[in-house]
């Protein structure tokens, strides 16, 4: 899931910035994205699901980069081996089949047994306290979204970061002190 949000003065500050060298630049950009993501990523990590835990720890923020285009992004994401818990909730499940296979056997096997066409090796799964065993028909979930609930409550704070983190970089390598347009 990819958002952008339109900033006003994203221009202006292109403008300003141009001033200094490529690499001044480049680090401003990462450092302010890095900041910005980090209201998102705590709401993202507050909302997620709370059975375990583990969700809300693996919800990372990426390295802020580059693109070859210039653009800059960083990414919030699932990261770690419940990550993809993470999108089963944001998302939601449809109904299907699942059944306990064999090696070399999967979804497609599943479906042509539960149609009389195909067969799959009898296995017993363990779902929550019990043991079955065949093919069953889960009944899938509706989503729990978490990440972009996250992303809709934080964007303002977020952007508020960004420009805090740009003014205050500049001012540490410069001792510019760019003047507060709170109307914007």
């Amino acid at each position: 899931m990819t958002s952008q949000f339109p900033v006003k003065g994203l221009k202006e500050l292109d403008a300003y910035l141009s001033a200094f060298p490529a690499r001044m630049q480049k680090q401003a950009y990462r450092q302010a994205l890095t900041a910005a993501a980090a209201p998102i990523r705590d709401e993202a990590r507050l909302l997620a699901p709370k059975q375990t835990g583990r969700m809300a720890k693996s919800i990372k923020t990426g390295s802020a980069r580059q693109n070859q285009d210039g653009t800059f992004q960083v990414s919030i994401r699932l990261d770690g081996p419940h990550a993809f818990l993470g999108v089963m909730h944001e998302y939601g499940v449809a109904p299907h089949l699942i059944a306990s296979t064999g090696k070399g056997e999967g979804r497609v096997a599943v479906r042509k047994a539960s149609e009389g066409t195909g067969t799959v090796q009898n296995g017993v799964m363990k779902i929550g306290d019990d043991f079955v065993s065949g093919i069953i028909s889960h009944p899938g979930h509706r989503a729990h979204p978490f990440m972009r609930p996250a992303l809709d409550a934080k964007a303002d704070e977020a952007v508020k970061a960004f420009a805090g983190k740009i003014r205050e970089y500049m001012e540490n390598r410069t001792g510019f002190v760019a003047p507060l347009d709170e109307a914007a």
